[in-house]
């Protein structure tokens, strides 16, 4: 190759490279302050009475940081239900109009969805339902 054929095709790199490239977000979604800090929600149960084996739901801890959110089942933990006592991370990855979407290890999905209801922190799945928890004391 002669110096003017790589000249060209320096130039032809640098000005065709921004508009082949996909733009990157540097700006990483925050979730709000009034969402962050320690939820949790009671057991929930099939019937009366509120015994053990009538649980479909055990007690569940969320703790939501700036970027991320740890959620863990606590107590006894039906054997057909599949929840472990691990804590799980799920990450930011969407905030907008009062939502923000979460991605990772999520509940029931892979996305979930946070959203302040009052004095109640809405934790929604992907395909419906919805877990109204209360902050922690």
């Amino acid at each position: 190759m002669t110096f003017k054929q790589v000249g060209v095709s320096l130039l032809t790199l640098v000005i065709l490279a921004p508009v082949m490239t996909v733009p990157a977000s540097a700006k990483v979604k925050v979730i709000p302050k009034s969402m962050r800090g320690t939820w949790v929600t009671k057991p929930q149960y099939n019937k009366k009475p509120h015994i053990k084996k009538n649980m479909w739901l055990p007690r569940m801890k969320l703790v939501v940081y700036k970027k991320t959110a740890k959620w863990q089942m606590k107590g006894y933990l039906p054997s057909d239900t599949g929840y472990d006592h691990k804590i799980h991370k799920i990450n930011a990855f969407q905030y907008s109009k009062d939502v923000v979407t979460l991605h990772g290890d999520a509940l029931f999905t892979k996305w979930n969805f946070l959203s302040r209801r009052g004095k109640k922190l809405d934790f929604g799945q992907q395909r419906g339902g919805d877990i109204f928890m209360t902050r922690a004391k």
